[in-house]
């Protein structure tokens, strides 16, 4: 397998304290045929210049500077210019362990239907990493749908594109969606395999070092963070009709996209979002038994959620504390 190609895209935008970090992960690799291919999506800050210098330093990176569009615009243009049989996806302000390419492309066999390799992330704070912890390494073969289920319980993979390696024909004719700012990438993965039927081959090791930053894309609050709830009516309603059979899941994934907009415009000042405050907490106060039911939701969500029948202010100091 050393012999086929891997892209990996990185979309770039404004993480000049970051970016070193990730592209040197990434040229440590034991898997050594690869591109790097660093889009710098309209960076403000020193980003787009870094960008340049380590491209100068290294034959395996090409950089391309375009108009700020949004991270799925940045994919997207990192898709069109790859030129590799397989295509993984990286954020610019995580990391990877040096054996994260050969991992992924080293549980693919000639099987045709697998359209993509899947591991663990290590999840980490601000940058504070952490000892990686001790999984089987094994190998387990997902169909479609049960490359569906995991993904949508995120128990053991995540609904992002990263810790995953794609083979270049599944996902060409495939773009993230430039309507959306959140969850568009949870979109374009239901759609690669309902629409291709791919299997998948999923290995237990943590190998992507996922940094929840502060002010990052997926913590920041504005008013795309309301895409969440837009985009999973769109994923619920697919996978329903394509296997009915995960109702128990997709019922976990309504209600967590209502819950985890509020717990981010919970901690807005007062005066923002005041309408949709209220709207939000009815409408999981409404769905308060199917919740309390859900098999994937923690004991401490499940209390949470509870003390909104008391207080938003109790939900708060709750949440607060996770």
């Amino acid at each position: 397998m050393m012999k086929e190609k891997i892209s990996v895209i990185v979309p770039v935008y404004n993480v000049e304290a970051y970016l070193e970090r990730c592209v040197e992960s990434i040229l440590k690799q034991t898997y050594t045929n690869f591109e790097l291919l660093l889009i710098n999506d309209g960076s403000t800050d020193q980003s787009g210049d870094l960008c340049d210098q380590l491209a100068s330093k290294n034959e395996n990176i090409k950089v391309f500077h375009i108009k700020n569009a949004g991270v799925s615009n940045a994919r997207n243009v990192g898709i069109q210019h790859s030129r590799g049989e397989w295509i993984t996806f990286i954020d610019s302000d995580d990391f990877i362990t040096p054996d994260y390419l050969e991992t992924l492309i080293s549980v693919v066999d000639s099987d045709d239907s697998i359209g993509f390799s899947i591991a663990r992330l290590h999840h980490i704070k601000n940058g504070q990493i952490t000892e990686l912890p001790v999984f089987s390494g094994k190998k387990e073969k997902w169909s479609t749908e049960e490359t569906m289920r995991e993904l949508l319980i995120t128990t053991r993979t995540s609904f992002f594109p990263v810790a995953k390696l794609f083979k270049r024909e599944i996902i060409s004719g495939f773009i993230f969606n430039t309507d959306y700012h959140l969850a568009e990438d949870a979109l374009f993965l239901t759609e690669v395999l309902l629409k291709t039927k791919c299997t998948s081959v999923f290995i237990d090791k943590p190998i992507y070092y996922y940094d929840h930053r502060q002010g990052s894309a997926t913590t920041s609050v504005n008013n795309h963070v309301f895409d969440t709830i837009e985009v999973y009516k769109i994923i619920i309603s697919e996978v329903f009709q394509r296997f009915p059979k995960l109702r128990t899941e997709l019922v976990n994934r309504e209600c967590w996209s209502y819950i985890t907009v509020y717990d981010k415009i919970i901690f807005t000042d007062s005066s923002q979002y005041r309408t949709e405050k209220v709207k939000l907490r009815k409408w999981i106060i409404n769905h308060l038994s199917e919740i309390l039911k859900d098999p994937y939701f923690t004991h401490f969500r499940k209390i949470a959620v509870l003390s909104l029948l008391v207080s938003p202010w109790i939900y708060r100091q709750i949440v607060g504390l996770n």
